[in-house]
């Protein structure tokens, strides 16, 4: 409430003021009572001197006064006077006539009030009263001879000024004392502030403004006090809460951009696929007549030229109805239940499936399944043809060898297959999945073998990628990653065939 009033005012200078006020008004009113007491003991103490003359001194005067030695008693006098301290002194007989005087003291006292009281009950005592024109202190002490009777009357004066002066510097001395105390306790408090409050709320700024300026590795230290340290602990954990925010937050952005392009890949495909499935299904009915009348010409027997012919027409309606197939193969994808299956299995069946193209290839097809069953989750039929179609990819392309590897990974199990030819050009590198492109001579490739493994991939949440030339064999080498599956029991294994 007291800052929202003061918005100008710092918390040093309301926590000072909050502090110093109180501290300030409850000493100084003790010190008032303190300096009271103190004056009151000084002033007794400096009228105690003069008390303590007179009594020292009443005797000897007694004693010249019975003698009836007057000059004795003068240099009685004379010799008080000598003290510092007493401003005057005289003797007066019973009536209250002088009989001596030294410095300033009244001519008679027969006119005082308190003089009379003092020789009527033989009582000293002492006021403060006027001598001439000064303010004095006067003690009175009455002076007895042999018997007790009273014959005079000593009076010792001493100046008031002297005592106001004294206790003044008492006064003086004791405020300044205070004053200087209580500059003490604000220095101290100031410097208490500085090191408990101040410098841990600089600390917890500067971090606050390093975040603000877009710093995430910021973090406050404050080891005291408790409540500071507290409070910095509390920050780093949300600065971290935030980071973890952020993170999974970007985590997710980036899972929906992933998402959204496979969506748009998807979406590409199937219209793809759909404009493919129409010409497949309409070219398929005219390549099954053309094939069967050149089989039916063939076996009547023509001309040379025209088996020639014949067989020309022959191999290319073959290739026609295999693009056909792959078309349909690449359109169909799968609406089956994936289930769990061994992964080694699958691509041992796929070599089995190349064997034959490889012997007439002159590749050697290596191929070691690993000791450990590996499990994945899928269609059978869909996952041996996309490694059968990556098998002849390398088939194409290799000059003598080809090498099928299979190992799990952090990210998943990596199936591999690598050849030793040339391998892929870095501006071809981009499109090697794309539909209908062939690094092939024209006429001797489809381009729809590559298409149809990242196709595979898409149905089973896995990825298809050219991963750069093998160090080994110095080809191009391609990687299919699919996630990996717990070990089921054996009869959850989904048959070879359909």
């Amino acid at each position: 409430m007291l800052t929202a009033r003061l918005p100008g005012v710092s918390l040093r200078t309301i926590g000072l003021a909050m502090l110093l006020l109180p501290v300030g008004l409850f000493s100084a009113l003790v010190m008032t009572a303190i300096v009271r007491v103190a004056e009151s003991s000084l002033e007794q103490r400096l009228q105690g001197e003069i008390e303590l003359i007179a009594r020292a001194l009443a005797p000897l005067i007694s004693r010249h006064i019975e003698r009836g030695d007057a000059f004795m008693v003068r240099q009685s006098l004379e010799g008080v006077f000598d003290i510092g301290r007493v401003y005057g002194a005289a003797v007066y007989d019973h009536d209250g006539l002088l009989i001596a005087r030294a410095g300033r003291a009244d001519a008679q006292v027969r006119t005082s009030r308190e003089a009379a009281v003092r020789v009527e009950t033989g009582r000293e005592g002492g006021t403060y009263r006027k001598v001439g024109q000064q303010d004095v202190y006067t003690f009175f002490t009455p002076l007895s001879g042999h018997g007790g009777r009273i014959n005079g009357l000593l009076q010792v004066n001493r100046e008031r000024a002297e005592i106001d002066a004294a206790l003044n510097r008492l006064r003086i001395g004791s405020w300044v004392a205070w004053a200087a105390t209580l500059g003490v306790i604000a220095v101290l408090l100031f410097f208490v502030y500085r090191r408990l409050i101040e410098w841990p709320l600089e600390r917890l700024l500067d971090g606050m403004s390093a975040v603000a300026a877009g710093s995430r590795s910021a973090r406050i230290e404050v080891r005291r006090p408790r409540e500071f340290r507290s409070l910095g602990q509390a920050f780093n954990h949300m600065i971290e809460a935030v980071d973890r925010a952020e993170m999974e937050r970007e985590a997710s952005r980036s899972r929906e951009i992933h998402l959204l392009g496979r969506l748009q890949e998807t979406e590409k495909i199937a219209a793809i696929g759909r404009v493919a499935a129409g010409i497949a299904h309409e070219l398929g009915a005219p390549l099954s007549v053309i094939s069967g009348r050149s089989v039916r010409i063939r076996r009547r027997q023509p001309e040379a030229d025209t088996e020639h012919d014949l067989e020309q027409i022959e191999q290319e309606t073959w290739r026609l109805k295999r693009i056909v197939d792959q078309l349909l193969e690449y359109c169909r994808g799968t609406q089956r239940e994936h289930r769990q299956l061994d992964l080694g299995s699958v691509v041992t069946s796929a070599v089995g499936a190349v064997v034959d193209e490889a012997a007439a290839a002159d590749v050697n097809v290596c191929w070691e399944p690993p000791e450990e069953t590996i499990f994945v989750l899928g269609d059978r039929v869909r996952l041996e043809i996309a490694v059968t179609n990556l098998l002849r990819n390398g088939l194409r392309h290799a000059r003598s060898r080809v090498r099928a590897s299979l190992k799990p990974s952090a990210g998943g199990h990596v199936l591999a297959i690598a050849d030793d030819g040339p391998g892929v050009d870095d501006e071809d590198a981009g499109r090697v999945f794309e539909p209908f492109f062939t690094r092939q001579v024209s006429g001797r490739g489809t381009g729809l073998g590559l298409a149809i493994v990242s196709s595979v991939a898409l149905e089973h949440e896995a990825s298809a990628r050219y991963a750069g030339r093998d160090e080994a064999l110095g080809g191009a080498r391609f990687e299919l990653v699919l996630p990996a599956a717990r070990p089921a029991m054996p009869s959850a294994e989904e048959p070879t065939h359909d």
